[in-house]
């Protein structure tokens, strides 16, 4: 059965767009889509009409049901949730996420069927579209999380998932489950928005950095705690120096020594590379990245001094001693994590 999932964020901080653009397609308008926006509304209808549905069948459960008009009620639960939804958003830019596919769905005896949709109850499990789909959510997060200096994050405002009988006609799957930084926005050009495209493409490329995105989106989560942020950046960073170090080991290298006819000393750092292979540490690792990507010594110290200050705040805590959690350098942690994702993506 044919469904459409469709996901909104809100970015706080890191880029916005002009009230002169309506939306902004970041990867064209075939699915999957992405989109910058300023009003999410249109296309989130489907999936508030369902939420609204959802919330109404729960007042009623609980005995708070109070329309005997079900549209009437509906159209108010639907404009409680759009007004919820433009608080949060306030003047923030809104990334939008929408796909179709087809899923095996066990529609039987539609609760309610009205004229213009059907309601059924777990016909689909919500959760393993939203994991078909996660990577790509990622992918693209990071795309756009790279294109400024300013770190960002993203809060979710909708999620939902409804299924298109053979007329068309929706059919919403109810579940009855139950489950302080200052930030600035730069405005979003349009070489900003090719970049972000061109960005997304080269991360869906490289499987090598699925685990870099996972940590990565999970670090600009707004809802997140700040050590869950910390940790998520640090173990994001640690997987791409380790996996950067695989690639730029022999240019390393190649900087004290030559192919042809190696002298002694070179024959003796040969020596070393085989001797201390598998044994690296991981200030090692990054020492000889930064020597790649960065080969300025005034930004190569400023990112070992950086590195340095981090790794020895996640080494305390991991060794169960004390620190301030609201004093956690997520911002300091993210910029870094962003600036060497970045030259690795230029370089490889």
């Amino acid at each position: 059965m044919k469904y459409i999932y469709t996901a909104a964020w809100a970015i706080i901080g890191g880029i916005t767009i002009g009230e002169e653009s309506p939306l902004i397609e970041l990867t064209g308008s075939q699915y999957p889509r992405f989109i910058l926006t300023k009003d999410p509304d249109p296309y989130l209808a489907k999936v508030d009409e369902a939420s609204a549905v959802g919330r109404l069948m729960l007042k009623g459960l609980v005995g708070q049901h109070e329309y005997t008009d079900f549209q009437s009620a509906l159209t108010l639960e639907v404009e409680e949730i759009k007004a919820e939804r433009k608080k949060k958003v306030g003047s923030r830019t809104v990334l939008l996420f929408q796909v179709q596919g087809e899923i095996e769905a066990s529609v039987k005896d539609p609760f309610r069927e009205h004229e213009t949709f059907i309601v059924t109850f777990d016909a689909i499990e919500k959760n393993q579209v939203r994991q078909l789909h996660k990577a790509e959510i990622e992918a693209i997060k990071v795309a756009i999380a790279l294109e400024n200096d300013t770190p960002l994050r993203f809060t979710c405002l909708a999620d939902g998932t409804y299924l298109l009988d053979d007329s068309g006609k929706p059919v919403y799957s109810i579940s009855l489950s139950v489950s302080g930084e200052g930030t600035v926005s730069t405005p979003l050009s349009e070489e900003a928005v090719a970049r972000i495209g061109a960005r997304y493409a080269a991360l869906k490329q490289k499987e090598a950095l699925d685990s870099v995105n996972r940590l990565f989106s999970q670090m600009t989560d707004y809802d997140s705690d700040r050590l869950k942020t910390f940790l998520s950046g640090w173990a994001a960073f640690e997987i791409l120096i380790a996996k950067s170090f695989k690639s730029y080991e022999q240019k390393f290298f190649s900087l004290f020594t030559k192919a042809e006819q190696p002298t002694l000393q070179e024959r003796f750092l040969v020596r070393i590379k085989e001797v201390m292979k598998d044994k690296y540490r991981l200030t090692d690792k990054f020492i000889a990245v930064t020597t790649v990507l960065f080969p300025g010594d005034d930004e190569a110290e400023k990112n070992y001094t950086d590195f340095c200050e981090l790794k020895k705040l996640r080494d305390k805590i991991f060794h169960g001693e004390p620190f301030s959690e609201k004093d956690l350098p997520i911002y300091k942690m993210a910029a870094l994590l962003q600036k060497y994702l970045v030259a690795f993506l230029i370089t490889t």
